[in-house]
């Protein structure tokens, strides 16, 4: 049976066409390559409409191309380039990016890159300028990941006015490095429970939402896949051996309103369960999950839709603080896939276990598995000495 498509979308030349009324006329939104892609500009066109902000998608390109023309007389300035930035990579039809990923650009551009050199003409822009802005980012907050994240910001918003014909500049002025934090020794420590640790903070939660803290850590999963999860993913939950589940959709927290949508990019998967966690899976979905199948695994006030971020964390602090303070909800997942380096295997089904794109990632599980394997041969050589 075909799949029903989502309202306002349908197939056309091989893509999807998307397609919104407005005060009873009907606009075209265009023809993305996937369904993905064309639910994002579905959702965003709805959104713009309950605001009173949309504008069709011919006028918009005709207030694009008279921006452009108007920039011929005069220096486009890091606002004007912002601006149309933003918007070409929220209607990307063949590279789209996730609602978090927008929110993330928007808010670092709003809140640390337009007060600092927003007027400024783009080319006049100095590495002085971004070092500055970057430094004021981790100064105020006093988290390395706020500059790190306007850093991020100003290095795409940058590199791509070098590359487009549209913005007069040829170098880029972005030289900071553009590295996380390494986690120090005590961090380390927060960041993997052990077995007993994992079901004294599941025991902690209240009894609806205790099955999140084994899906986090045993199938690594991050929040926002364990939020997403509905009755329909679970398969063969009674068959021994042979219970799995599709990851295939995340709750997006990030997006104006709340709402589902596809994973990270690359990371849909399909993962086999273990019985023990298949028994805690049907045991939830009998005592907390409705019957329907698009219903939410862990459902929140509003029928149809999953438990708030904002609420999840507040019981999951609550938990934490009582059996391992510090500790993120994040660290469950790096927790499981530090367990199942431990099981030493390929590369391949390491990235493929945890949804990873970037090789560097899963080897660095890898090689922690094989740093802690040659630990234990240490230790057991210390124990041959003994016995001479």
């Amino acid at each position: 049976m075909a799949r029903k498509l989502p309202r306002g979308i349908d197939r056309h030349q091989g893509g999807y066409r998307v397609r919104i009324s407005v005060d009873g006329k009907q606009y075209l939104m265009g023809v993305y390559s996937t369904l993905g892609a064309a639910r994002v500009a579905r959702e965003e066109a709805e959104i713009q409409k309950i605001r009173g902000t949309f504008v069709p998608l011919t006028e918009r390109r005709k207030q694009i191309k008279a921006m452009l023309a108007a920039e011929k007389e005069q220096a486009m300035t890091v606002n004007q380039w912002a601006a149309l930035w933003l918007e070409a990579l929220a209607t990307d039809p063949e590279r789209p990016r996730s609602p978090g990923t927008l929110a993330t650009y928007r808010s670092a551009v709003r809140v640390h890159i337009a007060p600092a050199i927003g007027s400024k003409a783009l080319v006049d822009v100095t590495e002085d300028d971004i070092d500055d802005i970057v430094a004021a980012a981790r100064g105020e907050s006093g988290k390395q990941g706020a500059g790190y994240n306007v850093a991020r910001t100003l290095r795409a918003m940058f590199g791509a006015a070098v590359r487009s014909k549209q913005a007069p500049l040829e170098v880029s002025p972005v030289q900071v490095e553009i590295r996380k934090s390494r986690p120090s020794k005590i961090r380390d420590a927060q960041r993997t429970a052990t077995r007993e640790e994992i079901h004294a903070l599941a025991e902690q939660m209240p009894k609806e939402l205790r099955l999140a803290i084994h899906l986090a850590t045993w199938l690594a999963l991050r929040q926002g896949e364990v939020l997403g999860l509905q009755r329909r993913d679970f398969h063969d939950l009674e068959k021994p051996g042979q219970a799995w589940v599709a990851i295939q959709r995340q709750w997006q927290a990030k997006s104006n309103p709340s709402a589902y949508a596809d994973p990270k990019s690359g990371s849909a998967r399909d993962l086999d369960i273990p019985d023990q966690l298949a028994a805690m899976i049907a045991d939830h979905l009998e005592a907390h999950t409705s019957p329907e199948p698009s219903a939410p695994l862990f459902q929140g006030r509003e029928k149809g839709k999953p438990l708030s971020q904002t609420a999840f964390d507040r019981r999951w602090r609550a938990a934490r603080d009582k059996v391992k303070p510090g500790m993120r909800f994040h660290d469950l997942r790096h927790t499981g896939l530090t367990f199942y380096a431990h099981l030493n295997p390929t590369i391949k089904e390491l990235m493929e276990y945890g949804g990873h794109t970037d090789m560097s990632v899963a080897l660095r599980y890898q090689e922690a598995a094989q740093s802690r394997r040659r630990a234990f041969a240490n230790q057991l050589g210390q124990v041959i000495g003994e016995q001479k």
